[in-house]
């Protein structure tokens, strides 16, 4: 039977038409397998769908006892992966060959694509779908930590581009006011084909430095502007004799790196007219940095037209810090905030870290140690930055190496009376201060630590000021954070100082951070390895990881990249409205707190059933009851949850007196508690107050027909009283779910929220799996 006559045989695809089922079948392969061969091991990341061709195919579950169990066995016609149209997430099980098989494979995307003009097409893959969810659910029920999908998978978070599924070439762009760094990506390979740097631009010694594998070359070039620069790295990348890209044409994509974004860029984007403007717009908070990004950027695109340029923000990694933390204690008039730096390689030494001790983002709180010439530190909740040492400028935080960081003001207030202008304030803020203005030897630390072995004061005072005011900020990003699970150290210091390391964590031992000195001895500077320098078998991890900016700005540009297209491909579908409801404040219970509440003889009353099927509010409400005062009447949601948890809005959060994190809801680990008064008594929580995190309810059929997955993170754009663009949204998928749309009470307000309030996807800010 050819392959589209079988296609055709397959329910799911029933309604399919024939054009369609030709496209399919053109972007397909057929797959032969021997007798227990792995077609998809546990933890793999499948990005396609697959169709039973001939043979059996088994789905292996691990028993908690490490015992394989087959929980289902697939025959001709039967599809699977279809969990890649939904979550893409790691699998859960092995899908094995039974007897030898074949398999149609089918690429993911372009089915994707032909799912939004097949309603038929995509009511039935939904329901298989929400079968198999369901089913999915029962048996993990049984699965134990002993084979999590985590463990299994060396690029769970896709910084080896596996989600690239061939090759696609990346062209990472750093232009600033006297240099232009760059590095050429091939996806087959997580290292750069060339990479390289053009300095001193518009001086009398400009030069051009390459590195290509481990040959290294330098030479003295008459470049004269950014321009100059670009077309001197274009022919360098499409020179014949390197054989790398014939021409300009075969890049993909181009990434450039871009300091500033300010509140509007909350993830790397398109580079359009509007992109462009925002960046000229925010060059009065990074002078040196994003009027030569844009020159850069308008350079690059004037001699590579034809491809596609995607900004990467060095502060959208801090876009939804909380205002707590965002603010300064100024008028707010003056609208001024904290922004904060190094977003890009936080994010990439957080992932990093998390694929090398095979755990979940979303269950750590890190604190990233970015150390060198300009430093930073970032306190790191479940994935997403709540703290960071830099401000509304690089010059704030910890003690850097040219850079005063923290300042009392005052200071600068006195400077002027003195009779400093802001130019000679600027100077010695940024290029007199720090370690260099100490010690009086260099901005350096490595050349300061030389110093100081051979017995200077200032060299001395210099290194340990320098590690004091790190260490101070570790111990307050531990205090917010409510614990720590993981130290990171990296960037040119942090990575390459044994000594610096050390350093900083004695005399941290009260928070469980152990450093095993033989261990930290071991990491060879500059080694690019990643290497665990805590105590064996401590439950903190101590853990260095070598910085790689155009690493992370190539996956970047890569996922924009997959965004836009599934933008492309969805915006049609996402014309369709969503409702939008306050989730006013509530709690969940377990069945023995309610009895403990309410009495042994009670159980939860339904007074009124919620918007997502078999969920309800109760008779029944208890009063919450904080270190500063109380909210009474809070309603119970049923039914009973394995759990306790209560969601309350910001403001609730200062009258209880309470500081509550954002958090997905089931999200508890790590957060503060209280007291739930009821009729029958009080019952102290140890932890389980949040503040919910807004977000969307989607059934598999709902998120298919906006092209959506689970977990992903997207804009809406709220119709109300007034109209406002809501970020950080997450969309949460299950067969149980109906389409709405929730925010708490203070965003309600900010919106206008009235009875009938709608809103609109209006793009994809990040997605958990590519």
């Amino acid at each position: 039977m050819a392959l589209i006559d079988f296609l055709k045989s397959v329910y799911e695809f029933g309604g399919i038409n024939d054009n369609d089922l030709n496209t399919i079948a053109e972007n397909s392969e057929i797959l032969e397998f021997g007798d227990s061969a792995m077609i998809q091991g546990r933890g793999d990341i499948d990005r396609y769908l697959w169709v039973v061709y001939e043979g059996k195919v088994e789905v292996v579950l691990t028993e908690k006892n490490g015992l394989p169990r087959t929980i289902a066995t697939m025959q001709r016609g039967e599809i699977f992966g279809e969990m890649s149209l939904m979550t893409g997430e790691p699998a859960g099980a092995d899908i094995k060959s039974s007897g030898l098989s074949k398999a149609v494979k089918i690429n993911r995307d372009i089915f994707t694509k032909i799912l939004f003009g097949n309603p038929s097409v995509l009511n039935r893959i939904s329901k298989t779908i929400t079968k198999r969810l369901i089913q999915r659910e029962k048996d993990l029920s049984g699965l134990s930590d002993f084979g999590s999908p985590l463990v299994s998978n060396e690029d769970i978070y896709d910084l080896n581009f596996t989600s690239a599924k061939g090759h696609f070439k990346i062209l990472v762009i750093n232009s600033r006011m006297t240099s232009v760094k760059y590095a050429l990506f091939d996806t087959k390979n997580s290292h750069p084909l060339i990479e390289g740097l053009i300095d001193k631009i518009g001086t009398e010694e400009p030069y051009h430095k390459v590195k290509r594998k481990e040959e290294v070359t330098e030479a003295q070039t008459d470049i004269k502007d950014t321009k100059e620069a670009i077309e001197l790295l274009l022919s360098t990348i499409t020179s014949p004799s390197l054989g790398l890209i014939k021409d300009a044409g075969e890049i993909d994509a181009v990434g450039h790196r871009v300091v500033h974004g300010g509140d509007k860029m909350f993830a790397s984007t398109l580079i359009d007219d509007s992109v462009e403007d925002i960046i000229r717009e925010c060059s009065p908070l990074a002078p040196l940095h994003n009027p030569y990004n844009l020159e850069g950027i308008r350079a690059m695109k004037s001699l590579v037209p034809n491809t596609l340029h995607i900004a990467v923000f060095d502060t959208a990694f801090h876009s939804n810090m909380p205002e707590h933390a965002s603010a300064y204690s100024l008028p707010q008039h003056l609208n001024v905030k904290r922004y904060g730096f190094h977003g890009i390689n936080h994010n990439y030494v957080m992932l990093m870290a998390a694929t090398h001790l095979k755990r979940s983002i979303g269950e750590m709180k890190i604190v990233s140690c970015h150390l060198g010439n300009g430093s930073s530190l970032c306190a790191i909740d479940h994935g997403r930055s709540i703290d960071t040492s830099m401000g509304m400028t690089p010059s704030g935080g910890s003690v850097m190496g040219s850079r005063t960081g923290d300042l009392d003001p005052g200071i600068l207030i006195y400077l002027m009376q003195l009779g400093f202008s802001p130019d000679e304030l600027h100077k010695i803020i940024n290029r007199e201060s720090g370690i260099k203005g100490i010690s009086g030897i260099s901005g350096y630390v490595l050349d300061v630590l030389k110093a100081a072995d051979e017995g200077s004061e200032s060299a001395k005072n210099a290194i340990t000021m320098f590690c004091y005011s790190i260490k101070k900020y570790i111990g307050s990003y531990i205090a917010a954070l409510g614990g720590i699970d993981v130290l990171i150290f990296t960037g040119g210091v942090g990575e390459n100082s044994a000594e610096i390391r050390a350093r900083v964590c004695h005399g941290l031992e009260a928070f469980g951070i152990y450093v095993f000195d033989a261990a930290n001895r071991l990491v060879k500077p500059y080694s690019n390895e990643v290497k665990v320098i805590s105590e064996p078998g401590a439950d903190k991890k101590i853990i260095v990881v070598p910085s790689d900016d155009k690493r992370m700005i190539a996956r970047e540009t890569l996922h924009a990249v997959e965004r836009l297209r599934t933008e492309q491909s969805s915006v049609s579908s996402w014309k369709k409205p969503i409702p939008v409801n306050i989730s006013a404040h509530h709690v969940h219970v377990n069945e023995e707190t309610f009895h403990q509440l309410f009495g042994k003889d009670r159980s939860l009353t339904p007074k009124a059933p919620l918007s997502q099927p078999g969920q309800f509010a109760s008779e029944e409400t208890v009063n919450l009851i904080g270190p500063k005062g109380r909210v009474d009447k809070v309603r119970i949601l049923g039914p009973y949850r394995k759990d306790n948890q209560v969601e309350i809005s910001r403001t609730e959060e200062f009258k209880l007196g309470i500081d509550a994190p954002i958090r997905d809801s089931g999200d508890i680990e790590g957060t503060p508690g209280i007291v739930i008064e009821g009729p029958a008594g009080p019952a102290r929580l140890e932890n389980g107050v949040i503040c919910a995190r807004r977000h969307i309810h989607m059934s598999p059929e709902d998120a298919l027909g906006y092209g959506l997955r689970d977990r992903d993170v997207v804009m809406v754009k709220i119709k109300s009283q007034r109209e406002l663009i809501f970020g950080d949204v997450l969309v949460r998928v299950h067969p149980s779910f109906k389409l709405d749309m929730h925010i708490d009470t203070d965003e309600g307000n900010a919106a206008e929220h009235i009875p009938g309030t709608i809103g609109f996807i209006e793009g994809i800010q990040s997605r958990a799996y590519m």
